[in-house]
Order: C-alpha cells, then structure tokens, then sequence
C-alpha cells in the first residue's frame, strides 16, 4: 500500500495524484470545499469518504475540519487542512496494513475523539447550572444558545457519521473485506451510543434555561416588590411634606421656630415604623419569606 498525506488540498500535488490514480474532478474539489457533508462514494476504482473533526477551542467555540480519504486497491490518500494527530499515530503502521484497515483504524480514532468532546460539553453545562442560578447574566443566555447551537450541530455529525459506517458495512466492493464487518459494526455501534447522550443533554441544557428565565423572573420580582415597599415607606413623607408646600395662608404657629424639627421627628417616626412593620411581616428583602425564597433557588 502506498499512503499520500496531503495537509494542503490546493497544492499541486494533489493534482498529480488525481492524474496517477484517475481520480473524479469532482472529488478533487470537494476536497477544496471546507463546507462539504460527510459522505461516501464509490467511484469504481476507489471508494470517496468525507469525516468530520470537531474540538473545542480556547473560548469553547465549536472547531470543524474536514478530513478526506481516497481507499483504493493498492494506495490511500488522506487530505487535510490542519495537523490530524491520529493519522500520525498511523503511519508506523502504513506499510504493515491494508488500505481498508487503515479507513477502519482512522474511522474509529475520528469516532473515539468524539467522546471527549462531549464530556467537555457536559462539563459546560453543569457550569451553566450553577451559573444560572448564582449570576443569571445575559452572557449565561448567549452561551446557552451556543451550547444549543453546538450540540445540533453534534448529533448532525453523529448521525452522517454512523450513516457512513452502515454504508462501509454493507457496501458491495471489493475495497472492503469482509473481515472487517465486525469492526466497522463496533463503529457503529459506538456512534449510537453517543448519539443517545446527546437528547439528554438537550434536555438538561432546556432545563437550565428554564431555571434561568425563572432565576430572572424572581429576580425582577424581587426588585420591583422593594421598590414598591421603599415607595411605601417614603409615601408618608411625601404627604406631610407636599401639604405645608401648598401655595396656601398657614396658621400662625405653623411659621414657629420649633415647627421644622417636629416635622422632621414626625416623618422619621412614621417612616421608621412603616419599615418596622414591614419588616414584621416579612415584607422587606432579608426577612424569613426572602431567605426561604433564596433557599429554594439554590436547592434548584
């Protein structure tokens, strides 16, 4: 067997392979387009597959590269953009295996590095939860949305994927062996097994939008009930002070020098017993009713 690594799909010998091993015009330009689906084609003379890697980057964004194979009697090519560390674990082994072993061997590694992908994912989410109910930001709710987003984009992945394993499993050619249907079948298998992970992550990514959207509404709820309850407070003061600010003759004593002090105690004295009741009645925040509110909030 001979293996060509191409890590530049627009290099000129990419071309030159396509001239020695008659390769379809069309396939040389897949290889070029970054946006193409996965997928398998037999072109008589060799079989076409396009897989998918995906990773997380620094800022958690999803990362995908296309990774293309050419599997032939006799000779494999792989075309890629970036470095692929699993085709280089690989090549030690080039000389010693068939090019349908090696499809087999990079098929499964391309499947196996999904599976830390999601327990990166898993892990984001559960940071989502604590995050939702201890600072439910608008950043929370914009990630929330990526991760959504992420994970479509995922079990989309996932399920091409695994249609591409049923097709190498049952495809009538001779570049397969059939030796290599239980192998390919684990493949598949794996694949289903992660595509069951990902409806449950769905589920607990609409739960924590769900505490989320709840988290802002009490939030909201508990500014406008003190706010109101402030308003209540300062509502004797307004009355007092919006009576003697009338445009009207007052009595003689109300122009005395001691009518401004008696005034002021009076307006703190109602004001201090507003907020004394309320605050005995549990109406202002930090009371028994606030701390058992924020109590169930954390339990969630």
């Amino acid at each position: 067997m001979t293996w060509h690594d191409i890590a530049d799909p627009a290099s000129r010998q990419l071309d030159d392979l396509a001239l020695t091993y008659s390769l379809h015009q069309l396939h040389i330009e897949d290889c070029r387009q970054s946006t193409h689906r996965i997928k398998v084609e037999s072109d008589g003379q060799y079989l076409f597959i396009v897989l998918k890697l995906l990773d997380l980057d620094q800022s958690n964004k999803l990362v995908v590269e296309d990774l293309v194979l050419f599997v032939g009697s006799d000779f494999l090519i792989t075309v890629h953009r970036s470095p692929v560390d699993l085709l280089n674990a690989l090549r030690s082994l080039g000389d010693k295996l068939r090019p349908d072993q090696v499809l087999y061997h990079v098929m499964d590694a391309v499947v196996d590095s999904y599976l830390p992908l999601i327990d990166k994912l898993e892990d984001i989410i559960e940071k989502l939860q604590d995050q939702v109910v201890g600072s439910p930001r608008p950043t929370v709710l914009e990630r929330i949305g990526e991760m959504r987003s992420i994970l479509m984009q995922l079990r989309r992945v996932l399920s091409n994927t695994r249609h591409v394993a049923f097709q190498l499993r049952h495809v009538s050619t001779t570049f397969i062996s059939q030796e290599l249907a239980p192998f390919l079948r684990d493949v598949h298998d794996d694949l289903a097994i992660d595509l069951d992970t990902i409806p449950a992550e769905r589920e607990r990514l609409a739960g924590v939008l769900e505490v989320y959207l709840s988290s802002v509404a009490n939030r909201t709820t508990e500014a406008t009930r003190t706010l109101t309850l402030l308003g209540t407070a300062a509502l004797p003061a307004l009355v007092i002070t919006s009576l003697f600010g009338m445009t009207i003759h007052y009595p003689a004593w109300t122009r005395s020098s001691w009518m401004f002090a008696s005034l002021l105690i009076l307006v703190l004295a109602i004001t201090a017993f507003l907020l004394w009741y309320l605050r005995r009645r549990n109406y202002l925040p930090g009371g028994s009713t606030s701390r058992v509110r924020s109590e169930t909030e954390r339990s969630l």
